[in-house]
Parts: structure tokens; sequence; C-alpha cells
């Protein structure tokens, strides 16, 4: 099958591009053709993107749409408007934890484009509940990750070593984490905080750190989803404290690396991890919930340790093999 991707898509730095870039890998493996139209302009040449993926899409049996919320509902219009046009199958992925405010907002405008679709696709339970709300039709599918048992390393013991890799955005509430940070280190004066990504309050957080007068953090910037391992490996917790969310494809990486997870119980993360079981969930913006929990799975390395491992057992429902099929009957691919 010939297959048009369509998505804000930027190499390189995951989540959704991320995301694209692997089901394209997996689908090449296995005989069809399959590229990527990218949504991502300036505003001025978002005004070319309408005639230019008319003319890509002809050659095309079927578009696959990757979108979010905001403009990254972009990729909606634009894909949908000319799959309908050409007579193509159009099928729609939508990412994003901000789904439910976003359609509440705009409720014709979903509807305008999310009807007119073949298939929806939803990542989880969450936004599930957002679509049967608006009344959309959907498929719950989940996000592919690549499973490696050479990335897995078992943490004996497991240290105050933590990391947290999400952009530096008002959404992903990083000052929380810097302030259960600052508490832990009051105990463990050792621990180590590294910071991967940036984004527009890169800065302020750097700031923040020094007026909060906090040690052993670390800002790595911006780095390449490529090597993200590598810093992963330097590690021996996974923090995420987001407002809203989804389905982080970082926190799954994490677990498959061995990491054990602490994330804020919001969106789709409730979906992904039971807290106590393969992870631990905090509610959103509690930072001394948060240390807590930092501190306990320090003080309680042999529960820590099972929930590593039942981590690692159910990354396993996101494997290409157990995705395929589903999308493949989405797609009107049959083996």
């Amino acid at each position: 099958m010939r297959i048009l991707l369509i998505c804000n898509y930027k190499p390189g730095v995951g989540g959704i591009s991320g995301q694209v870039e692997i089901l394209q890998k997996k689908l090449h493996g296995e005989g069809h053709v399959v590229e990527i139209f990218s949504a991502k302009a300036s505003m001025w040449k978002r005004l070319w993107l309408l005639p230019q993926l008319y003319q890509r899409a002809k050659d095309y049996e079927l578009l696959h749409i990757h979108c979010c919320s905001g403009w990254g509902f972009l990729p909606a219009v634009l894909g949908v408007s000319v799959g309908k046009r050409l007579g193509k199958k159009v099928v729609l992925t939508y990412h994003g934890g901000g789904g439910e405010r976003f359609f509440d907002k705009h409720p014709r405008l979903v509807r305008r484009y999310l009807k007119r679709t073949d298939t929806n696709i939803v990542l989880s339970g969450f936004l599930a509940d957002v679509f049967e709300k608006h009344q959309l039709p959907y498929k719950i599918i989940p996000n592919i990750i690549e499973l490696d048992d050479a990335r897995f390393r078992v943490r004996l013991p497991i240290r105050p070593r933590f990391v947290c890799i999400r952009a530096h955005e008002e959404l992903y509430n990083i000052p929380c984490i810097l302030r259960a940070f600052q508490q832990v280190q009051r105990q463990m004066p050792e621990a180590t905080l590294m910071l991967v990504g940036g984004g527009s309050l890169h800065e302020e957080l750097k700031r923040q750190v020094e007026r909060m007068g906090i040690l052993n953090v670390l800002f790595t910037g911006c780095v390449d989803n490529s090597i993200i391992m590598r810093y992963l490996d330097q590690s021996d917790i996974m923090l995420s404290s987001p407002k809203v969310d989804n389905m982080p494809v970082s926190l799954i990486e994490a677990m498959n690396a061995g990491l054990l997870v602490i994330s804020s119980r919001v969106g789709g993360v409730p979906y992904m991890i039971e807290d106590g079981k393969n992870g631990l969930l905090f509610e959103s913006d509690n930072d001394s919930e948060l240390a807590e929990k930092m501190l306990w799975a320090i003080r309680h390395q042999d529960d820590a340790r099972s929930m590593i491992a039942s981590a690692r057992e159910s990354v396993k429902q996101y494997q290409w093999d157990n995705v395929k099929d589903p999308l493949y009957s989405v797609y009107g691919i049959y083996s």
C-alpha cells in the first residue's frame, strides 16, 4: 500500500514526530511505500500547504493524519480536506492530553473534520471518553515503542538519580519537580536531577534553581531523540509532572529501560501506570506528595524493583507485533 503520513513533523524530537518515524520504519519493513508530509511551517508558508498536499496526496492510496490540539489540529484540517476531495481513505490518530479542553472549546471545528474520516484512532481510554462525549467514532490503538532487551538495566541499588525528559513549557510543570527535588535533597544531599529538553521556560527554570539554592541539577538542553537512551541509562527514576497528558512515549521508554516512573495522575497516564503496581502516581502539582514518593522509592528498594519488573512486562503491549494487526485492520490490509 502507498501511505502518506501527515503531521507537524520535525525529525529527531520524539513525541508525535517520533511516533511517525517509527510507524514509517515499521511499514517500510513490511514492503509498503510510506512517506511523510509535514504541515510544520511558518505562517506565510502555511498558505501553500493545501495545494502542496493536494498534489502530493494524488500518488497515495491512504492518508494517515497525526494531530493534536491548537495548531496541532492543522494536519487534520489539511489532510481531511484533501483526502475527501481526492476520494482517498483517511485515517486520523489524535494525540495529546489537551484534547478535552480543545474539543469543548471548538466543538464545531472538531466535528467538521473528525466525522469525515474513515477511522479515528485514540491512544487510550482517556481520549476515548472525550470522543464518546462528543459522539465521535474511534478505535483504541496505542503508541508504538521499539523494545530492546539490551536497553533494560537492573538498578542495584536504585540510587537517587532522577531524570525528567519533558519540554520546558508550562504544560509540563517542571517547577513542581524542582520543589519536590529540593525537599528530597534536604534528606538525601547526594540526590541528582537531570532535566533533558528545552523550551520557552528553559532560562527561567535555571534562574529558579539558583534562587532556590538547589544543588546537583543538570540542564542538558535539547537533545536528539536518537540519544535519549544515553540519559536514561545514567538515571534510576523518571519524573513527570504534567498538568495534562495523554500517552507520553517518554514514560514508556523509561519503563523499557528499567527506570521506575513517578508521574502526576492526569489524562491518559493512569491507563498506562497503576499506582503501586508498575509505577507511582501523585496528584497534579502536589510537590510534597511527589517528594514523598521519590523518598519512598529509594527507601523501599525491593518494592520499587518489583514495580520496575511489572512495568517491563506492561510495555510489551506497545510492541509493533501487538499494534500491527489492529492498525492493518483500520488500513484495510489483511494478511
